[in-house]
């Protein structure tokens, strides 16, 4: 079967089809309310290259970094949540050598400058429409953000736009026009679907209307994906990105279950392999 589009975008990055991409959680920052002062920043630095080595060992495709510890998210984050994920994230992503990413949650233009910064392949941000959330109105401004990120990189790293996930979309618009929006009119190298929270699956019907909408960007399964139903999304998608479903007890906020992690990416190859 000939590469599509999006395959060959997956494989310039990745160096193969449909990959997996895990999750690094980092505990939370100096200046988040759970912060452990204690531990400091050698507990941050730590748990990142433990969970970063067990996703590696277990055969992850590449690295995707996140201040998910930092409760509750900032639409505009301090200068210390952006020095110390751009130093914990190129010590971690230098030393293991694979492809990486990251989100700031939920500050789009710290993810450009640290991604920029840092040398990484892409960002996963909010980067066109409006949407509600917990945090908020998350309402980016892609003309703005692209022209930051212009201003960085030339435009060499890769835009992962969130599309749905952990938000409503404002307006009543339909996925497949936010899909189109994000790629047309936002400049999306691709598009990231998520549940309503961590580890919460994507429905194939939304997957669907995203690819509908792409214009043949890939479309990525950001979270909800595990065992039971990687064959289904790996047959829906183009890429995924997980975390929870391969941590202790399924705990978002555990470290990576290293067992787990090794069975998810044997069922995965198996299902790559099948499907050509």
């Amino acid at each position: 079967m000939a590469d599509t589009t999006a395959d060959v975008l997956m494989k310039e990055i990745f160096g193969v089809k449909k990959p997996v991409m895990g999750m690094v959680h980092f505990p939370p920052l100096p200046g988040s309310p759970l912060y452990d002062a204690a531990g400091g920043v050698k507990k941050i630095r730590d748990t990142a290259m433990r969970d970063a080595e067990a996703l590696v060992a277990a055969g992850f495709d590449g690295l995707s970094f996140s201040n998910e510890g930092d409760r509750p998210y900032l639409s505009n984050v301090d200068k210390t949540t952006v020095a110390v994920m751009a130093s914990v994230i190129s010590e971690t992503a230098s030393h293991f050598g694979k492809p990486f990413g990251l989100s700031v949650l939920a500050d789009p233009e710290a993810a450009i400058a640290i991604g920029s910064a840092t040398g990484a392949n892409y960002v996963r941000v909010f980067l066109s429409w409006v949407f509600v959330g917990d945090w908020g109105i998350v309402d980016p401004c892609a003309g703005a953000l692209q022209r930051f990120r212009r201003n960085y990189d030339g435009m060499g790293m890769k835009v992962f736009a969130n599309i749905s996930g952990h938000t409503e979309p404002l307006g009543g618009r339909k996925l497949k026009d936010i899909a189109a929006g994000a790629v047309k009119f936002g400049l999306a190298d691709a598009v990231c679907l998520a549940g309503t929270t961590a580890g919460s699956p994507v429905s194939e019907e939304d997957l669907r209307q995203a690819r509908e909408g792409a214009h043949g960007a890939p479309v990525i399964a950001g979270t909800g994906v595990n065992e039971e139903n990687a064959d289904r999304m790996l047959r829906c998608c183009d890429g995924i990105i997980m975390g929870t479903s391969v941590k202790i007890d399924g705990d978002t906020f555990k470290p990576v279950d290293a067992a787990k992690a090794k069975r998810f990416m044997d069922k995965a190859r198996e299902v790559r392999a099948a499907l050509g």
